[in-house]
């Protein structure tokens, strides 16, 4: 995988992973989280937190917002399985690098979610939270109401855009400084 590959020549560059954010929508909020769990699978160190946008996270189950939200998204039941096609043959659906919710979600830094409530994905994002959160992972899933897949992409047109890209912006900055202000304050002084 590219994104595993190149996270590693950044590490290897001398990159301190605490300063490291990995971040995706759509088919991007799932590479994410499968780098998450190739870094952690490898021993590598993890990133400071990971951010995925409307993540597929598992392209086997059928969800009912799969065909309930059809009417209030941008993609479709037809669209999806034909993505998924082109990313994986059907013997891999079941791979947790393909699927996130086949996994361990163990022993991963936090992983922040954004989804709209009318879009396809939405039950199949739910349902890897509350997974990840059963199986003790820190998970953070902010839902917005009435708002399609990667509903972001409407920047500052949009104010539930404009409102969730500062989010995304406020967790980042929260993330990275509480881990900064940890290494200060686990630091012997001299």
């Amino acid at each position: 995988m590219d994104a595993f590959q190149s996270y590693r020549w950044l590490l290897e560059k001398g990159v301190d992973a605490c300063n490291l954010v990995v971040a995706g929508d759509s088919a991007g909020g799932n590479l994410a989280l499968a780098l998450l769990l190739g870094a952690r699978d490898s021993n590598l160190p993890l990133p400071a937190l990971a951010v995925a946008l409307s993540p597929p996270t598992d392209l086997e189950t059928e969800y009912a917002s799969l065909a309930g939200n059809q009417d209030t998204d941008w993609i479709d039941k037809p669209q999806l399985l034909h993505w998924a096609e082109w990313f994986c043959d059907s013997a891999q659906l079941r791979d947790p690098l393909i699927s996130p919710m086949c996994a361990d979600l163990r022993r991963l830094p936090l992983i922040y979610v954004q989804a709209g409530s009318a879009e396809i994905l939405y039950d199949s994002i739910l349902a890897f939270v509350n997974r990840a959160k059963s199986q003790g992972a820190d998970v953070v899933l902010e839902s917005w109401e009435d708002m399609n897949h990667v509903f972001q992409m409407f920047g500052p047109g949009a104010p539930q855009s404009a409102e969730a890209l500062r989010r995304i912006g406020e967790i980042i900055d929260l993330r990275i400084r509480k881990r900064k202000k940890m290494e200060t304050v686990s630091m012997p002084s001299l």
